[in-house]
């Protein structure tokens, strides 16, 4: 009797050992993970999004300065010798196109002809007064500053990747404005500090863009249709790799992904997730700090 229970016990023991092993490898290999109640997932303000195809635009950084346009600028002066005899714009008026600016009297005939702006604009600069005798010289500057220029300061690793025509997103550095331009130039030249000279177009008419102005660009170098993309936002780490925290229900699971190009705001994905998949971005720190309460990986 005695030998029948112990035959019996070890039957019962070799068939136990294979599955608690199995449970056991498991436990080890299951994805680290939080469950949280309807409650808690409310006061934790969780942002959710769905991993999706997304259309990726890779920016790069460049400073520079705000600029006058070139194109905008002209210079008058009288068709003929003459002594000015009057002043009818000085420095900082606006003016319009067709506007008479001085008064000059030809040395030669006598008569009185006027000295008129092309274009609308500011005086930008006065180089005459009255009772000087002017010929061949400009007596004024006008300034049309509806559209200006960005001077960037293009760096080796920057200039390989900028071309014309690329679209830029222009901040002032209070970030108080912000507006879209065209790379319009790129210097064949460095300068002595391996510098080269870049330069985009901005829309002006606000007239906040001032020249002398210090100004940051996102220059767009690339741009593609990523198949599946996720948030930036959503991006953990746990045992030093990127992780993104999937929702099923109340269950929280940390999934490894393999991440490609980012445009700052939205980053390819590669492998781990899959289209469809809800995920957290907002507060998902959260996540992780539960799941690491719990002993499940470690911050890095």
């Amino acid at each position: 009797m005695k030998l029948n229970t112990l035959i019996t016990i070890i039957c019962i023991a070799s068939f136990s050992l294979p599955a608690l092993a199995y449970e056991k490898e498991h436990e080890e290999h299951e994805a680290p993970h939080t469950n949280l109640s309807d409650a808690a997932i409310e006061n934790a303000k969780l942002t959710l999004a769905t991993a999706s195809a997304q259309s990726i635009r890779v920016k790069q950084t460049i400073f520079g300065v705000i600029a006058p346009n070139n194109n905008n600028i002209v210079h008058i002066g009288a068709k003929y010798k003459g002594i000015v005899t009057s002043l009818k714009a000085n420095i900082g008026d606006a003016i319009k196109a067709g506007q008479t600016l001085a008064v000059v009297e030809n040395v030669t005939t006598g008569t009185a002809f006027e000295v008129i702006s092309p274009i609308s604009g500011e005086v930008t600069a006065r180089f005459t007064n009255v009772g000087e005798v002017v010929e061949q010289k400009p007596l004024f500057e006008v300034l049309d500053p509806s559209s200006v220029w960005v001077e960037l300061s293009a760096f080796p690793e920057n200039i390989e990747s900028l071309e014309e025509e690329q679209t830029t997103y222009v901040y002032d550095l209070h970030h108080h404005k912000t507006v879209e331009g065209t790379v319009s130039y790129i210097s064949p030249q460095m300068t002595g500090g391996h510098i080269a000279r870049a330069l985009i177009e901005l829309p002006n008419q606000s007239g906040h863009w001032r020249p002398g102005m210090h100004v940051k660009a996102d220059v767009v170098t690339d741009s593609f249709n990523a198949s599946l993309a996720i948030n930036n936002d959503a991006v953990q780490r746990l045992d030093d790799n990127p992780v993104v925290f999937i929702k099923e229900g109340n269950r929280f699971e940390a999934r490894e992904v393999e991440l490609g190009r980012t445009d700052g705001e939205y980053t390819e994905v590669l492998s781990g997730i899959e289209n469809g998949e809800s995920y957290v971005v907002e507060n998902s720190y959260l996540i992780k700090a539960d799941i690491l309460k719990q002993g499940a990986g470690h911050s890095d």
